[in-house]
């Protein structure tokens, strides 16, 4: 099962590196899963704009009032005004307007994305305000299921990275040893966190 590998060679890969405290962490840890977003990909996308820069509950509770409002509109008129009351900044309220009104996002199933190259997967999101590097590596995890992504940006991992690997620069070769298993790597430090 691709979780037990996972885990199985991050545990060997932090042995190998004296990661004394990763070491001990996993060997604590069950193994981890990637849990896929159900969601079409404007929806999925519009819940990673909605939790930008907002801690997990916080984000949890305003996408709970975003999408209803996401899969009920007819009035565009009306749509910047709800979004904004739901708890959406005026600019994230207009990001997520600009996703719905993108037909080429609508159109794109699963299957067609997992053929893009990370190059072309990043510049078709990026092309949509709202959508940045972090946001793209969040839909490489949670939407595509890409098992190498080590969004380092993330003020989760920096924290996580400050514990277990505090004597190291935190940088993407720091992290190339941990390849092809990045993202469990992350789901790992953010379960750190709790």
């Amino acid at each position: 099962m691709e979780s037990d590998n996972a885990h199985k060679t991050l545990l060997r890969i932090s042995q190998e590196k004296d990661f004394d405290l990763l070491e001990t962490y996993l060997q604590a840890s069950e193994p981890v899963e990637i849990n896929l977003s159900a969601l079409p990909l404007v929806e999925y996308l519009s819940s990673v704009v909605v939790s930008q820069q907002l801690s997990t509950k916080a984000a949890k509770t305003i996408w709970l009032r975003v999408h209803p409002i996401i899969n009920a509109h007819t009035n565009y008129q009306n749509l910047e005004t709800e979004l904004h009351s739901a708890g959406l900044s005026k600019s994230k309220a207009n990001y997520v307007i600009g996703l719905i009104n993108n037909l080429k996002l609508s159109s794109l199933q699963r299957s067609d994305l997992k053929e893009l190259s990370n190059i072309e997967f990043e510049n078709l999101l990026s092309a949509n305000k709202g959508i940045g590097p972090w946001s793209v590596q969040m839909a490489r995890m949670f939407f595509l299921g890409d098992t190498d992504v080590m969004p380092i940006n993330d003020l989760g991992i920096k924290h996580a990275h400050e514990y277990f690997f505090n004597e190291h620069e935190m940088s993407e070769k720091f992290y190339e040893p941990f390849r092809p298993w990045r993202t469990y790597l992350s789901l790992f430090m953010w379960k750190s966190l709790s």
